[in-house]
């Protein structure tokens, strides 16, 4: 690592740090995905599953299909609804909003951008600058773990964050990551990464100076998210 350089990495998983912030690159969980086959009443039903640490998740929404129940994510109040007299409508997922109106992508990966600079004023600190290479960037990334089918840091394409983000953005002085899988809104994503001291403390270093952001729906509902830093002069 050339001297002056810095790199943090970070990701969390249902609300809870997986990854640490440091100077140098920290060691991480990383949730492998698959297909598995699962006995439901004496049927097999095939479920995308995550083996993280050794213990096997399934989303809850994957579940209400196969079993044929009513389930909701109600944001406003922060919690979900599970009504099994009400049969699984696949029509039911909750639509990202922000107040009342639905987003798109890119209007989603706009108001991260405005998020992180709100909080970043909020501790005085410089606005952070849209970097077109970088978006192009996180971007890339998230379609990456999805096209191979993991949730980490390390792509088995494009190496580390470090290596990743300087063949998109050559010449920078640092670079940084953050990571959140299944969430619905930009505004859960940023409360949950500004919650979490490794997120917090690289949305928040005064030395990084432009920002990219990725973002993907998941099946199943939810969204996956890629925030990535940079340091250029």
């Amino acid at each position: 690592m050339k001297k002056g350089t810095i790199h943090f990495i970070a990701g969390f998983l249902l609300g809870a740090a997986i990854f640490g912030g440091s100077l140098a690159f920290a060691a991480g969980t990383v949730a492998q995905t698959g297909t598995a086959s699962v006995i439901v009443d004496g049927r097999a039903a095939d479920i995308q599953g995550y083996a993280i640490d050794g213990s096997n998740y399934f989303k809850l929404r994957d579940i209400a299909r196969e079993l044929d129940f009513h389930v909701e994510w109600d944001g406003d109040n922060d919690v979900i609804h599970i009504d099994t007299s009400r049969v699984y409508d696949a029509g039911d997922t909750v639509p990202v909003q922000t107040g009342t109106a639905a987003m798109t992508i890119e209007e989603m990966r706009a108001e991260i951008v405005r998020l992180t600079n709100i909080e970043r004023r909020n501790a005085g600190l410089q606005e952070l600058v849209v970097l077109p290479a970088l978006m192009d960037c996180a971007q890339a990334k998230v379609q990456d773990m999805f096209d191979n089918h993991y949730y980490g840091h390390r792509s088995p394409v494009y190496g580390t964050p470090g290596e990743m983000i300087n063949s998109f953005v050559p010449g920078n002085r640092g670079v940084g990551e953050n990571l959140a899988p299944w969430t619905q809104t930009p505004e859960e994503v940023i409360v949950g990464m500004m919650g979490s001291p490794g997120h917090r403390a690289i949305i928040l270093d005064p030395r990084f100076t432009h920002i990219g952001v990725g973002v993907k729906e998941g099946a199943g509902g939810g969204y996956w998210w890629v925030l990535q830093f940079v340091v250029l002069d």
